[in-house]
């Protein structure tokens, strides 16, 4: 259920899950996650947010500067409706896609996780979600016996059938001439992502922070892929999701 929620710092917001929306807003706008090693956004910039989840990350963006242009990608119908909401509270300028992004066009299975959305996605595992989530609790100084007790909740899951589309095929549409900002946190499809960038659009993005589940080399997969499109690469991991897969890439244009 949505619901109308006062954050910290006084922002109002419409959420799914009070307490997701405001771990979700301290690494957002706390923490200012998306604009380090280099990464910032200038007056009348273009951003794609890939997996744009119930809009924080486009409010933020379209709050750092004025006139930013968002592409923003949702395909839980829960979370977009939630975004769309965000986005008219906020006034941002902000296209919203309801669909998923991968190497081509069609359509796949999507899983929702009503009480934990940020951890939904098309390749959804639910004991490896679970162990994820069960080590960051941990890290975050929960008792293991504590964290397990949570877990049944946070990960009962829907299922539905989301339209799949490409960056490129988002980029011939809208006549985009450029991307200053590829922000992408999708749970596992960040390479398919990528996959979808024909190479002549690759020169039209100026920087990019991108979520990596370093599953079967998949960091130094995308890692490359940057580098070979003239990128400079920066991989972090969160010390609270020592343990896990999960690390943040930073792409900047090498100076």
């Amino acid at each position: 259920m949505i619901r109308q929620l006062t954050l910290p710092d006084g922002l109002d917001v419409y959420s799914l899950n009070p307490d997701e929306t405001r771990f979700v807003h301290g690494e957002v706008f706390g923490a200012r996650c998306y604009l380090q090693h280099g990464i910032e956004l200038r007056d009348g910039d273009c951003v794609f947010d890939v997996g744009a989840n119930i809009g924080l990350a486009t409010v933020f963006f379209h709050r750092e500067c004025r006139g930013i242009r968002i592409f923003a990608f949702e395909p839980s119908p829960a979370a977009c409706e939630c975004l769309k909401m965000n986005i008219e509270l906020h006034g941002a300028d902000a296209r919203v896609f309801e669909c998923g992004l991968s190497s081509e066009p069609g359509t796949a299975e999507f899983t929702f996780y009503p009480a934990n959305s940020v951890m939904s996605g098309f390749h959804a595992d639910l004991e490896t979600d679970r162990g994820t989530t069960r080590t960051f609790m941990v890290n975050r100084g929960i008792a293991p016996r504590n964290a397990e007790r949570f877990l049944g909740f946070m990960f009962k899951k829907v299922t539905f059938p989301c339209r799949l589309r490409t960056i490129s095929e988002i980029v011939d549409e809208e006549s985009v001439e450029r991307i200053d900002l590829l922000k992408v946190d999708v749970e596992k499809s960040e390479g398919e992502v990528l996959a979808g960038i024909r190479a002549e659009h690759w020169g039209r993005i100026r920087q990019a922070v991108i979520e990596v589940h370093d599953e079967n080399g998949r960091l130094e997969a995308v890692r490359g892929l940057l580098t070979m499109h003239g990128f400079e690469v920066t991989a972090e991991q969160d010390p609270l999701l020592q343990g896990t897969t999960l690390s943040t890439v930073f792409a900047t244009r090498r100076r």
